[in-house]
Formats: C-alpha cells, sequence, structure tokens
C-alpha cells in the first residue's frame, strides 16, 4: 500500500530534477532557509465517491509546491524568475502520472499562483485509484442469488 510519505517523496523527487542541487523541504521550511529551494506540503485529502461506480473510487491528494527564488535587500524577488520556476514546477508533471513504487498516481490538476513577491505557488492534485472493495465487503442481495438464463443457439449450415 502506498503511504502518504511515499507520495511526498516521489513528488519531491520529480521536483528535484527541475531544480538540481537545490534544497526540497517537506511539511515544514526552518526559519531562516536556504534560498533558492521548494517545498512540497500535503494540503489535503479526498475522495471522489463516484469515480468508478462499484469497483473502484480516486483517492485525491492535494500537494502545494512552493518555489523560492532569492530576495533581495527588502525582501523582494525578481517577477519573471518566479514566474520561470513556476513553469518549471509545472513541467515536472506533464507526464500526466507520477510514478511512486508500483502505481501511477494520475495527475488531476496542476496550476501556479504567481501573485505573491516572493515565491510561486504550484497546487498539484493527484488521483490514485483504489479497489473498492478494500474499503468496505461486497454485498450479494437474494435478486443476485436467483438467476434464471435462457439461452437459443442457433446451428449454422456448414453446407459451403
Amino acid at each position: 500500500m502506498i503511504q502518504i510519505s511515499d507520495i511526498t517523496a516521489a513528488i519531491a523527487a520529480r521536483v528535484s530534477k527541475s531544480f538540481p542541487g537545490e534544497k526540497i523541504y517537506t511539511d515544514l521550511a526552518p526559519r531562516d532557509f536556504e534560498r533558492p529551494s521548494n517545498m512540497v506540503e500535503l494540503a489535503g485529502i479526498g475522495m471522489d465517491p463516484l469515480s468508478y461506480g462499484p469497483g473502484g473510487v480516486d483517492f485525491l491528494f492535494k500537494y502545494k509546491i512552493s518555489t523560492f527564488s532569492k530576495v533581495d535587500e527588502v525582501h523582494a524577488s525578481h517577477l519573471p524568475v518566479l514566474d520561470l520556476r513556476a513553469m518549471l514546477v509545472l513541467g515536472a508533471f506533464g507526464s500526466g502520472f507520477i510514478q511512486v513504487k508500483d502505481r501511477a498516481p494520475k495527475v488531476r490538476s496542476a496550476e501556479a499562483d504567481t501573485s505573491f513577491f516572493d515565491f510561486a505557488l504550484v497546487t498539484l492534485t493527484l488521483a490514485l485509484t483504489l479497489d473498492r472493495a478494500n474499503f468496505a465487503e461486497a454485498e450479494l442481495y437474494e435478486l443476485m442469488q436467483k438467476l434464471e438464463l435462457k439461452v437459443r443457439v442457433k446451428k449454422e449450415n456448414d453446407n459451403g
């Protein structure tokens, strides 16, 4: 079974490929963190209960990926650099999925907010499909136990 820490680690690894050598923080950044750097944190977990009918269900993992550039003496970043960093984070998930152990959660959505002055924020939502039987036993109703089926077989003439 995939744990949330596995998903977080896979996201951090994907982000680190876009920013080689930069520090990647997970969950919390220290008070005086390094810049440039990135932070990956889980923002929420949800479920799409009707996603696959009685067979499966999508669990949704919403992550915030903050990307930080260097700042000047008044703690302002160069905004075009933040825009570029946001594009690099988005591009890291352009394949539409991410490998996590033996599974590949799908990228349900990814969007960047570049309205901040010292970082850009990318919100990433991943969907992991799980078998609904993991959460509830299948029920067999009386109607399903009694099934009558009539089959008519049409014989074909083999005289070519």
